[in-house]
């Protein structure tokens, strides 16, 4: 059984990095501008989320239940509902599937 669980973990892995993610721009009204590239962390993340805003190149969502593995310093974070996550809208691989409001994406939080 772990092997299972591990090898579904490195396939959504592979296909998070294979597959880029295509977003439509909505009206966001939320502005981000980080000041510096040491606030962008490179991480993976997977999970359900709602309230997708866009701007200035950033995607901001809303955890409903949404985990973050990060690469370095390797962590792996739970985000809580009602949790705002912020990253790179053109550093993100994977898919967003706004129907089900479920993603899984190879991105640059913002932290």
């Amino acid at each position: 059984m772990k092997s299972k669980i591990v090898g579904i973990f490195v396939c959504l892995l592979l296909i998070a990095a294979a597959v880029p993610t295509v977003v439509s721009m909505g009206n966001g009204s939320i502005t981000i501008t980080p000041s510096s590239s040491n606030e962008l962390k490179k991480a993976f993340i997977f999970g359900k989320y709602t309230n997708l805003t866009t701007e200035s190149g950033f995607i901001t969502i809303e955890a409903v239940n949404l985990w973050a593995i990060y690469k370095a310093p390797f962590s792996v974070t739970h985000f809580p509902r009602g949790t705002p996550v912020t990253f790179e809208m053109y550093t993100a691989y994977g898919h967003m599937f706004q129907k089900i409001n479920f993603l899984y994406l190879h991105v640059e939080l913002v932290v």
